[in-house]
């Protein structure tokens, strides 16, 4: 099973990397590594409502996990999200 978390922006990432795998990430391009954790970079595209315009710069950390509640072939579709789907969800890190 995996564990996923959403992140926005690249202070919040080095802050949770710093604290959970007391590490710095290394990329290369947009893909990265951290601990057990593989990252990508992606940047989504915020809502209309929202008064920041653009995009925004997000990192999509997924790893092998005991206690993870995702298959391999959710990672896909969890990646995939709008940024007003991971707005919504709980557990992801985004600038409020």
């Amino acid at each position: 099973m995996y564990s996923c978390i959403w992140i926005e922006g690249e202070e919040a990432l080095m802050k949770f990397c710093q604290k959970h795998f007391k590490d710095k990430p290394c990329f290369c391009e947009t893909t990265g590594h951290c601990g057990t954790a593989t990252i990508h970079m992606i940047y989504k595209c915020r809502d209309e409502n929202d008064t920041r315009k653009g995009f925004a710069q997000m990192f999509f950390l997924y790893m092998e996990h005991s206690n993870g509640k995702y298959y391999y072939t959710d990672i896909e579709k969890i990646e995939r999200w709008t940024y007003e789907q991971i707005r919504a969800d709980r557990s992801s890190i985004v600038k409020r």
